[in-house]
């Protein structure tokens, strides 16, 4: 289940990208830059971790709470380094996802192109016929239009004889 939701939301973010304007290949050297930005984070949080821990040894050193202080610097590097490598996990996942999300997003464009295309034949067609239905309704009714005018002629030009004028 949990990967039909990420296909449709892959297939769905392709669709929102199309309708946006990017091309697969937009696509995949976004991803590409967001995995060396996250690989690039990792980096500096192991490193910022590292000179944290290292400031918490020297504040411990000489203190009767220098175990702890060596503890928590411990943790603090783990922790970094932990941080470190799930973001390089996630970025080479990223990675390897770029061509297939790529791949989807010209796909999409494809589709979206048929679908314009052959939404603009049908409309075509639609409207030739809207005109020619016009054209025959238009010779309808002038017809119609005539035939009541004559008639209403002839009326109006017959005597009438009850009338006391001739």
């Amino acid at each position: 289940m949990k990967r039909h939701r990420n296909v449709l939301a892959l297939m769905a973010s392709s669709l929102a990208l199309v309708t946006w304007g990017c091309n697969g290949e937009q696509v995949e050297k976004g991803a590409e830059a967001t995995a060396r930005g996250l690989d690039r984070a990792g980096s500096a949080i192991e490193s910022a971790t590292k000179t944290a821990g290292e400031k918490i040894k020297e504040t411990g050193t000489g203190t009767k709470l220098e175990g702890a202080a060596g503890g928590t610097a411990g943790v603090v590097e783990t922790g970094g380094r932990k941080t470190h490598e799930g973001l390089d996990k996630i970025g080479d996942k990223m990675k390897d996802a770029a061509p297939a999300v790529g791949k989807a997003v010209d796909k999409a464009g494809e589709k979206l192109k048929d679908l314009e295309q052959k939404a603009g034949e049908k409309l075509k067609e639609t409207g030739e016929k809207l005109k020619d239905a016009g054209e025959k309704l238009k010779e309808k009714t002038g017809d119609a239009i005539k035939e009541v005018k004559e008639k209403t002629g002839e009326l109006l030009n017959k005597k009438d004889p009850n009338s006391k004028k001739d």
